[in-house]
């Protein structure tokens, strides 16, 4: 029946297929779907607006957590650009040979903080060491659990963990005393509903969440450094794609990041 319209028309057949194809291309290279990090969903959303405010492109956020969008990717999700809040599961990612080399690099950095419910009574921690971590679990944990995002793949939570550990109070918890996010977003949550007396997240998510507030800061030298990568997903490279990473490195993706209490200082661009 359509070849029959094709010769009716005068149309051949293989220009038809070649102007399907291109307009499939063509619709392709106007869409850019980012994989981010849960703790970087807002920023992306006003880096989307201020991106296509000279653009005319469909792009699509999908937040979780770092290493749930790296499982999806490295099964063939077709994301365009993946921004993780972890350095490891690039180096996962490039195992595969999955990601452009020459364009995967840092874009800001972040801070571990000790978060409580906003009308908790306890007081800030000048100084988060064993001894004052130590107290704090015996009063708030006795029939109540801290949050923070899963330790066995989350960014957060491995940071969390690192730092536990570090302090000597990792042994002082267990799974009657934590409740584990499946992302930082999740984990804030828990804390600003008054589920959990106590989390520890991103001190970004601390400040934007006004239910909760910080009770306490982490030393850096605790756990790895908190940086933030981005990376274009090789089979899924666009000029488009390129272009809205080049992007993120611009004097007003940085001024977005800074609002947001992200730190730019210190980072290779």
């Amino acid at each position: 029946m359509n070849s029959l319209i094709f010769k009716i028309l005068n149309i051949p057949f293989y220009l038809v297929l070649f102007l399907l194809l291109k307009s499939s291309l063509s619709a392709a290279e106007n869409k850019i779907l980012i994989y981010a990090a849960a703790s970087t969903n807002d920023i992306f959303i006003d880096l989307k607006e201020e991106f296509n405010s000279s653009k005319n492109l469909n792009i699509r956020i999908s937040a979780s957590s770092s290493s749930t969008l790296a499982k999806q990717i490295i099964s063939g999700a077709p994301a365009n650009i993946y921004i993780s809040a972890s350095w490891e599961w690039i180096k996962e990612l490039n195992k595969d040979n999955i990601l452009e080399l020459n364009h995967i690099a840092p874009i800001f950095k972040n801070k571990l903080v000790l978060i409580a419910p906003i009308n908790s009574k306890t007081n800030y921690i000048d100084n988060i060491n064993n001894e004052s971590l130590s107290k704090l679990f015996d009063e708030q944990l006795i029939n109540s659990r801290i949050s923070i995002a899963d330790p066995n793949h989350v960014p957060a939570g491995i940071y969390s963990k690192e730092a536990l550990n570090k302090l000597n109070v990792w042994t002082k918890l267990n799974r009657k005393n934590m409740a584990w996010g499946a992302d930082v977003r999740r984990t804030l949550k828990f804390v600003a509903l008054g589920n959990s007396p106590l989390g520890i997240v991103y001190y970004t998510d601390a400040i934007a969440e006004p239910n909760v507030k910080i009770i306490g800061i982490f030393d850096e030298k605790l756990h790895s450094p908190i940086s933030y990568w981005a990376a274009i997903v090789k089979n899924n490279s666009t000029d488009n794609t390129k272009l809205f990473y080049n992007f993120l490195f611009s004097n007003k993706a940085i001024e977005i990041y800074k609002g947001y209490g992200f730190d730019t200082q210190g980072v290779k661009r």
